[in-house]
């Protein structure tokens, strides 16, 4: 039984690492802008080379850890 127990839960933990969230990531540059859609979520960057704002999409936790004015990726990665 406690076998049964320990594979089910290992099944389990090995399917939801599987879940993750993978998007592109975006240019460097300044985080002008924040925008949710329901459960989607993006970022408008000013990127530091010549080129205008862009607007993608991230995770939820990446939404959360970068404000407006702070450098993209790096808001990420701290």
């Amino acid at each position: 039984m406690y076998r049964l127990a320990a594979v089910l839960m290992a099944v389990s933990t090995l399917a939801l690492a599987g879940c993750a969230q993978n998007f592109d990531q975006g240019p460097d540059g300044k985080v002008t802008d924040k925008i949710k859609d329901g459960k989607k979520f993006y970022l408008v960057v000013d990127p530091t080379t010549a080129g205008e704002e862009k607007k993608f999409r991230v995770s939820k936790y990446d939404y959360h850890d970068c404000n407006r004015g702070s450098k993209y990726p790096k808001c990420v990665d701290d």
